[in-house]
């Protein structure tokens, strides 16, 4: 075997990896000080998510009600549920870490 290095042993070098979500100017943060705040965003959004879904239960029997006496759907409820389920899909994408995206009161509703 020769002292030099063939092509085999470039390939076999170990590589320093920097640890997920700490700087190197990619995405994640740049900072700790950044995952608690990060945290804290998530609590908030979590509770905001469980009132959202009461409100969406509310919401269901008030559109039931109009359509049992109306014989037609309320297009206001309607278009508030689908912006209420857009924004729970974005808090969800949100909390699971799929996006850093912030949906409202961060970001523009609807």
């Amino acid at each position: 075997m020769a002292a030099d290095k063939n092509e085999f042993d470039e390939i076999l070098d170990p590589v320093e990896m920097q640890e997920p979500g700490y700087g190197g100017g990619g995405e994640g943060f740049d900072a700790p000080d950044n995952i608690w705040m990060h945290g804290l965003m998530m609590v908030v959004i979590a509770v905001l998510s469980k009132l959202v879904m009461t409100i969406i239960g509310v919401l269901a029997l008030v559109q039931f009600l109009w359509m049992l006496f109306a014989k037609e759907r309320n297009p206001l409820l309607m278009d508030f549920g689908k912006d209420l389920g857009d924004w729970l899909s974005d808090a969800t994408r949100f909390l699971a870490g799929a996006t850093d995206d912030k949906p409202f009161p961060w970001a523009k509703w609807g």
